[in-house]
């Protein structure tokens, strides 16, 4: 801790703290904030409010989005709990519909470079799921208002949904990648404009934060993402900052040989991965970038005891993150006392975090 004291008092509200992080101005500690997605099994029981309803019932989305706050003690409200809001309001269908997992695709919305052109704007306010989503932010919004907490919400980047999240599957969606891309440069650009859509019927409804899933980056060449990912990304992060929400730009998996690349894009924050390592990430994106992450949410936040929680945690904070979070979203099967051991460490060693007030 190189000498400096442990303090616990809290000088700024959550979102005063969540917000001055994202204009990179000083704070008086790191927020834990809710990136990623915190319906966990623990937080379903408190609340009351289980899988699959939570991702189909606006009460119950609510209910279980506020506990990640109320009771987890997580300094914020993230929704919804899955990827595929943007693909089922485009025709996806979903399968294995659990309490402890996620949803599994069934049917993609585009199964044949045809169906691109067959392909439609959803309207948020009709299709899917997509209507609930935005009553569940409309009941979330005054009651995060009131507790001056940030409201999270997710969109899918266009190079995430035109390659996967239930648009269209990987399987081939990467061959078309490499050999039909005026194809899915028609795709892409279509993806973008869903992704916009939505974003501003989410804004609208009173999210402050766009949480912008680019979730497969990694698999991509860094020459390719230049080509065509690059500058769809980066226009769907100005033009939802011009919508006047924040953006963190999410990417799983390891995405060290685009992590440069991913710089360029100029969200306010990027939420890294575990598989890159904090310091790592520091040392490539020097100073002049808010970096979220990166407690590792399978083998640190499920299966290790809260000490040892609270030990990566503050390896995150001292390598250079911004905004404690985990690497990806809260596992469903999370311990209860290890999220509450995240936010422990926030505010134990949080003052220690590079934007902390000197």
């Amino acid at each position: 801790m190189d000498g400096r004291k442990i303090r616990m008092v809290d000088e700024m509200r959550p979102i005063e703290r969540f917000h001055a992080v994202m204009e990179k101005n000083p704070v008086d500690r790191i927020p834990v904030a809710p990136v990623t997605q915190t319906g966990t099994v623990d937080l379903m029981e408190a609340s009351g409010a289980y899988w699959p309803e939570a991702h189909k019932d606006a009460e119950k989305m609510v209910k279980l989005g506020w506990a990640a706050y109320e009771v987890a003690g997580l300094e914020g409200v993230r929704i919804p709990f899955y990827i595929y809001a943007e693909a089922e309001a485009c025709g996806a269908e979903l399968t294995k519909w659990k309490k402890d997992n996620h949803p599994v695709l069934k049917k993609a919305a585009v199964s044949t470079l045809e169906d691109i052109d067959r392909l439609e704007v959803p309207d948020p306010h009709r299709d899917g799921r997509m209507p609930q989503i935005l009553e569940a932010t409309r009941i979330l919004a005054p009651r995060c208002r009131k507790e001056k907490i940030p409201l999270i919400l997710t969109v899918i980047g266009p190079t995430a949904l035109s390659l996967n999240a239930g648009m269209t599957d990987s399987m081939y969606s990467m061959v078309w990648f490499k050999r039909n891309p005026e194809e899915m440069e028609k795709l892409m650009r279509k993806c973008l404009e869903i992704g916009l859509v939505y974003a501003e019927a989410l804004i609208d409804a009173g999210a402050d934060t766009i949480l912008y899933n680019g979730a497969f980056d990694a698999g991509i060449a860094p020459a390719d993402y230049e080509k065509m990912p690059l500058r769809y990304n980066r226009e769907g992060v100005r033009k939802i900052k011009e919508l006047g929400a924040y953006v963190i730009y999410h990417s799983c998996m390891d995405i060290r040989r685009v992590f440069p690349q991913l710089l360029k894009l100029e969200a306010h924050a990027i939420s890294l991965s575990q598989e890159m390592d904090m310091a790592e990430a520091r040392a490539i994106a020097g100073e002049d970038t808010v970096l979220a992450g990166n407690v590792d949410p399978t083998y640190t936040l499920i299966k290790k005891s809260p000490e040892e929680v609270i030990e990566e945690c503050k390896y995150c904070i001292d390598a250079g993150s911004d905004i404690l979070c985990p690497g990806c979203g809260f596992g469903p099967k999370t311990p209860l006392e290890n999220m509450k051991a995240m936010v422990e460490a926030g505010k134990k060693y949080g003052h220690n975090a590079r934007l902390a007030k000197r």
